[in-house]
Formats: structure tokens, sequence, C-alpha cells
């Protein structure tokens, strides 16, 4: 009975995460996993093997729609992971009834609806398909942990935990490590108990090397030339270079004190996201279990400071990055195992008021934003409606020039898989320190003038002198900023802006423009996460470059879409008024809140300055009111000096 209704709930949850789940491209990296899913290519380092296996197995079975395939492949996981928490929580909660361990299924199913866990089940992504292996590793090590561990049952266990361990770093290295090193003491104190450590070792190490076989896809596919290949894999150093993540060495720089800073800013999110409750309670549940399975504790402690470890040691820090959830899902999991294991004891002695607070606790995904009444993200189809009017604007022959990764990774798919415009030449701006993206480019379009690779020079002359040899081409950027670094004549566009000889022929796209991204905002809302933050990024990108080039009314306009009409200012100026204020002379400041995409705030101060201009002062004073409401702090200091 109590296993029925682990797979009752875990169907009840499969279902809910997979009608709320995105059914297209979304943002950050699922563009291009997505791509490496459908071609069977390869990602960026070090690799997803497994993922990109199964991405491309289920894109071939969904009826001719692969983004629903591959989607899924986030959202099937991260259901299943429900069966193993469930046994990790009667494993720990053993000794108490099996009645009154039927509630256990249905205790987890309500802490999985928890935004932390809903958000990577519903976008192409790795983490939920490492989650589920790496989760289910720790519910087959767990008996090992008690006295009574006989060696055949050690090895046998052992060597299923240790190949589960090795796929699960066939989809995310990382995360595989984290309950690699949390199972490792246990381990090697049965191994000591049962008085076989070096065979332990040696079938721990054999199951290990098996669960990495998918691993031998790399020099597989890395011959292939009609795929997308990240790294240009040719020979040994690059694949040392791909597999030990060089490229994202920069990323790891932070020093002991940057660390303690932002391990500390996650607890403090934690408890913003109603998650410390679930995580004390949870380590409460391995701690009272401690007695009979030895290392729990160390176990959940061990697992969740390595994980916490990784994320905190980012130098680009921002907890509003939806990966970081990915990481923590393996902790989020275990607390909610112990929490229920504990919930049920509680029952058991007839803890009423203390049974009633866990729950209320694992609940919290009701209250948490987006709430399951509020989340669009099945609607989100911004990355693709964003990418595809980049597409629709661009000329002829005409080269892109992009930074977002949501463009980068989208429009890839959309020209490789979908054969849209595939006389349009992309360039990614963050991989052209990279031979291999240039070579794919030149493999695209051989009609481009090419590079010379033995001209030494960082990526900005690079791609500087590159766009002078193909000046005859359209040239369309994402960045004003950068275009002006490129030393390009930039002038109104779409979703881009045009520069050169484009210039020289007037646009009318940006009302529309403004109006596509006021409309996406209508739409998803808070409730597809990032999105919103997506749009205000585009927004002010676009409104700061057009008051740069001196059209305040177009760009007051276009900050304004980037921010919903809740937090509109009280007093909305008159844009026919706008004409007059003074153009943009110097790039915005250096925001005092880091964001990871984009803020409203920053567009509500932005276009508040750009009303202060006009001469409506009133009106300008209700844009600043409204920013400090949305805790700007420039906003805030600029209300309190006056």
């Amino acid at each position: 009975m109590r296993r029925h209704g682990a797979w009752l709930a875990t169907l009840c949850l499969g279902a809910y995460y997979a009608f709320s789940a995105s059914r297209d491209l979304s943002l950050y990296d699922s563009g291009e996993l997505a791509l490496a899913a459908v071609q069977l290519g390869l990602g960026h380092p070090p690799g997803q093997p497994l993922h990109t296996l199964l991405g491309y197995a289920l894109s071939q079975v969904t009826a001719g729609a692969p983004l629903l395939g591959v989607n899924l492949l986030s959202a099937l996981p991260a259901a299943l992971t429900l069966l193993p928490a469930a046994r990790i929580s009667e494993q720990l909660s053993a000794g108490v009834p099996e009645r009154l361990r039927l509630a256990v299924p249905w205790l987890l199913l309500l802490f999985a609806l928890h935004e932390s866990l809903w958000e990577p089940a519903t976008r192409v992504e790795v983490y939920t398909l490492a989650t589920l292996l790496a989760l289910s590793a720790i519910a087959h090590a767990l008996p090992l942990l008690t006295e009574q561990c006989e060696p055949a049952e050690l090895l046998r266990r052992t060597t299923r935990a240790a190949l589960l361990l090795g796929l699960c770093a066939c989809s995310n290295p990382v995360i595989a490590v984290a309950a690699g090193l949390a199972l490792a003491p246990g381990l090697i104190a049965a191994a000591v108990r049962a008085r076989a450590v070096i065979v332990t070792l040696g079938v721990a190490a054999l199951g290990g090397v098996i669960g990495l076989l998918p691993y031998a896809y790399l020099p597989l596919v890395a011959a292939r030339n009609d795929v997308m290949i990240w790294g240009g894999l040719s020979d040994w150093p690059s694949y040392v270079r791909y597999l030990t993540m060089r490229d994202y060495a920069r990323n790891q720089t932070l020093g002991l004190y940057g660390w303690l800073e932002h391990a500390a800013a996650w607890g403090l999110w934690s408890v913003e996201h109603l998650l410390a409750p679930v995580l004390i309670i949870g380590l409460g549940g391995f701690f009272a279990a401690r007695a009979r399975l030895h290392f729990a504790v160390t176990l959940f402690v061990c697992a969740s400071a390595v994980l916490v470890a990784l994320i905190a040691s980012n130098v680009g820090w921002n907890l509003e990055v939806p990966d970081y959830n990915g990481y923590m899902g393996v902790t989020y999991w275990l607390a909610a195992a112990g929490a229920t294991a504990l919930f049920v004891r509680c029952s058991w002695q007839q803890q009423r008021f203390a049974c009633a607070a866990i729950a209320l606790c694992l609940a919290a995904g009701f209250v948490s934003p987006p709430t399951p009444a509020a989340r669009t993200r099945a609607s989100d189809r911004l990355a693709r409606t964003l990418a595809e009017r980049v597409l629709e604007e661009a000329p002829q022959g005409a080269i892109l020039v992009t930074f977002a990764d949501y463009f980068a990774g989208t429009l890839f798919y959309l020209q490789e898989v979908e054969k849209k415009r595939p006389d349009v030449v992309v360039l990614a701006y963050g991989l052209t320190a990279s031979s291999w993206h240039w070579r794919r480019l030149f493999a695209l379009h051989p009609d481009v003038r090419p590079i010379d690779f033995s001209k030494r020079g960082n990526r900005l002359f690079r791609v500087r002198d590159w766009l002078k040899d193909n000046a005859s081409r359209p040239i369309l950027i994402e960045l004003f900023g950068l275009a002006r670094v490129l030393d390009l004549r930039v002038c109104e566009g779409g979703l881009y802006f045009r520069t050169g000889w484009l210039c020289d022929t007037p646009s009318a796209r940006t009302p529309a423009t403004a109006q596509l991204l006021s409309d996406q905002l209508a739409l998803l809302g808070e409730g597809s996460p990032s999105a919103a933050g997506a749009i205000a990024e585009v927004t002010e990108s676009l409104g700061s470059g057009l008051w740069r080039l001196g059209m305040p009314e177009a760009a007051h306009a276009m900050l304004m879409a980037g921010v919903p009409h809740t937090a509109w200012p009280a007093k909305v100026a008159d844009t026919e008024l706008l004409v007059s204020a003074q153009p943009l002379t110097d790039p915005p400041q250096r925001w005092a809140r880091k964001v990871a995409l984009g803020d409203p705030a920053r567009n509500l101060f932005l276009a508040g300055a750009i009303v202060a201009g006009s001469g409506q002062a009133e009106a300008a004073l209700s844009y600043v009111q409204a920013a400090a409401s949305l805790h700007l702090p420039e906003a805030e200091q600029l209300l309190t000096k006056h």
C-alpha cells in the first residue's frame, strides 16, 4: 500500500510538472542544451552526454515536437525523485508503524510544489536528471550505515550507488561529487566494520567507471562537422581544457571573505523563500535517526555544505540566477525526506502541534511566489518570440552581434534545427575568444570573410577587425555600448540597433518593439521566473540607447514597457513634452543593487530622469517614488536628500 501511494503521488507530481512546464525554448542555457540534444551535438563543458542522449531519444518520440520531449526530460526525472526521497524518509523513520508512513509521499509532494524545485523541473536543464540519480544513489547506500551490514550487501549496494553516481556525473559532475563526498564517510566506516575496505573501494571505482561510459560519446561526436560541437575537441589538450572547465576558471577566483559573504546571503535568501525551516527540520530528521544510521547527519551536512560552497564560490553572484536552485536540489530533497521522517515520528508520539508545524513548512510552496496558481511558464515563449523578431528584422545576409545567452542559444536553435533565416550570420560576442565558435560560423557561412587566427589580440580587436572586413554586410548589434566600443555608427532599430550604412535609411520599428515587450510582460508577469527580468533587461538596454541617440520619447516608452503596470507611478508623464528632454551623453551609472538580468525599478528611475529633463518635476518625483517602492537604493537616496 505504501509503495502504491508513492507511485500515485509521483504520478500526480509528474502531471503537474508536465502541464506547468515550458513547451518551448527558455532563458539561460536552455536553448543551447536543447540544440545539443536535438542535433546530437555537444554543449558547454564539461559535457552532459547522458542528458544529450536521453534528450535526443525523447525528442524523437514526441510527435514532431522535439522541444516538448526535451522539456519532459526535466519534468519526468523531477517527479521521479519523489520515489528515492520517500525511501530515504522511510529509512530515517524505521521502527514507526507502517500506517503512519502512508503520509510520507504526499508530504513530499507538497514540498515539491515549491518554486525552488518546480523551476528547474519546467525548462530544459540538466539538474533534475542529476538530482534523481544522486538521490537514488543515496537511497541505495543508506541501509549500509547501520550496524547490521553483511559484506555481500555492502558490495552490492556500493556498486549500485557508484554506478548511479557515475551516471549522475554524465549529467552534472558537481552534483555527483557532492553526493559522493556525503556518502563516503559512512561507506568507508561500513567497509571497515565488514573488513572489506579494499574490495569495497574497488567495486566503487568499477561501478563509477561503468557509470561514466556515456562520456565515450564525446570522442564519437567530436568527429562530426554538421552540428555544434562546443570546444572544438580535436586533441588531448582540447579534451583536458574542456573536461576541466578552464573556460569558467575566471568565475571561480573568489576569496574567503567573498565566499562567506555569499554563503550568508544564501542563508538569508533561504529564510525569505521559506526554505530555511524545512532545512532545519530536515536536519532534525537525520539527527533523530543517528543512533541507527551512523553518519546520517554527516551525510546531510556534507552534501549541503559542498553544494552551498559551490554556488557561493561564483564571482558572478546573484541569487536570482535559477541555476542555483538546480544545484541545491539534492539538499532540498534530503531536507524534505528528513522533515517527513520527523513528521512520522511526531505522529507516532502524538505530538500534534509539531506535526502541524512540519506540514505547514512542507506546504510553503503554496505561498512562496510564484505560487502554483500564478505560474505562467506553460505560456512562456519569450526566448523564441524575441529571437524570431530579431531574425525577422534582419536584412538579407545580415550579421547579428548578440550578447545575452537567451538570444544566442535560441538563435542557434532556430537556425540550425528549424532552418530559419540561414542567411543571417549570428556572432555570439561572449564566445568570440573561442576559435571553435568562429570555425562553426565559417562552416555555416562559407561566403563570409574569415579571420586570421595567427594574429594575436583580445576578442574586442578581433571582432572589430572582422566586422570591418565584412562591412558590406548589414550589421545589427544587441548592445548600444558594445557598438560604440567596436567603432560602429549606431542608430535606432528594432530589438537590435542598426549600424553603419543601415543608418542612412529611417526605421519605424521602435513602437512595435515596445508593444511586443509590454505584451510579453503582461502575459507572463512574475509567473515564469527570469522572464520579467529578461524583459526589464532588454527594455533598459534599448531605452538607454535610444535616449543616448536623442530620442527621449521613444526611450521613455521602451523603458516603461519593461515595468509592470501595477508598479507604474501615480502620475505618468505627458510624453508629448519629452521631446524637449536632453539626450543622455554618458552611460547609465553602475547600479548599487545587482540583479541577474534586469530590474524594472531601474527602468522607472531612468524614465523619471527623462521626465525630469523635460521639465515635468512633479511627474518625475512620482517615478522616483515608484522606483523607491521597489527598494531601488538610488531612488531611496534621492528621496532622502530631498
